[in-house]
């Protein structure tokens, strides 16, 4: 659950500003794709964007969850025990 909240709560944030930044400078009802409207309504092109935006912002959200884990939580490899030599039985004192 906490992982949930962690990856889906900031790509939130982030798809709620790109989608009011995007349509502050363009209008929805004048987005075309070679010379054809992309939408029937407003409402349809901010519902698509907030959601595609909101892809985009889990994606790379999950991608810095998954670089801030360390080498042993995604290797699996736990080094054996180290145990400490007396001073009689190290061979690097003469």
């Amino acid at each position: 659950m906490r992982k949930g909240i962690l990856l889906f709560w900031p790509s939130f944030i982030i798809a709620a500003m790109a989608t009011i930044v995007f349509f502050s400078i363009f209008d929805p009802a004048e987005l075309t794709l070679h010379g054809s409207h992309l939408f029937n309504d407003k409402l349809s092109a901010y519902s698509v964007f907030m959601l595609v935006s909101w892809a985009f912002g889990a994606l790379n959200t999950a991608i810095v969850l998954l670089l801030e884990k360390s080498a042993r939580d995604i290797n699996g490899f736990t080094p054996p025990p180290v145990e400490p030599m007396d001073d009689a039985d190290d061979p690097l004192k003469t």
